[in-house]
């Protein structure tokens, strides 16, 4: 994380990304990480996985992880053999519960650490098996709007998180590749 940020001429997009400090696993940014991402002008899309969410989703993603390892070491010949057994494995692990609030609670870690202008949304939907309470499909995302809303965020901050910082971000990016040219060399 700190490498790319480090070597990028363009800001940074953690496109389904938390707060590590909440959920402690590898695919979440760590404190000093979302600061530089806000000195960098990036940004961080909370994800609704629950996996990502929570304490228990953190525990959940771990045992998760040791038994792909154990089956992959187990059967390193038949990869598909392997997904076939973690299908089963996941029928009988269900999704870590998870709510708007702990959503919520990630975007407020990412604001205190970088900012409101450094925060967007990356769900998730097509992508993870289980979301959380009252986010069920995107016909949802007032829910987490309004949570947000009521925890002080304004109209403004909240037209960031939806899309604005993203979209800044990304005219961003184009600019740099614009000056960069063809071959990718200014």
């Amino acid at each position: 994380m700190r490498q790319a940020i480090e070597v990028s001429t363009a800001p940074v997009l953690f496109s389904h990304s938390n707060a590590r400090a909440l959920c402690d696993v590898p695919r979440n940014v760590p404190d000093d990480v979302i600061e530089l991402v806000g000195r960098t002008d990036g940004v961080i899309c909370v994800t609704f996985v629950p996996w990502f969410l929570t304490a228990d989703g953190a525990r959940a993603n771990a045992a998760e992880w040791e038994e792909t390892h154990r089956l992959r070491a187990e059967h390193p010949e038949d990869p598909e053999l392997v997904r076939e057994l973690m299908e089963r494995w996941d029928e009988s692990h269900p999704v870590p519960d998870s709510s708007v609030e702990d959503v919520a609670d990630h975007v407020d870690r990412i604001r205190a650490l970088a900012g409101v202008d450094h925060i967007g949304v990356g769900s998730d939907f097509d992508g993870t098996p289980g979301v959380p309470k009252g986010l069920e499909d995107v016909s949802r995302y007032p829910a987490l709007f309004q949570e947000l809303a009521d925890r002080g965020y304004s109209d403004d901050d909240l037209q960031k998180i939806a899309g604005r910082n993203v979209l800044r971000l990304m005219r961003a990016a184009e600019r740099v590749s614009a000056d960069l040219g063809p071959d990718g060399a200014a």
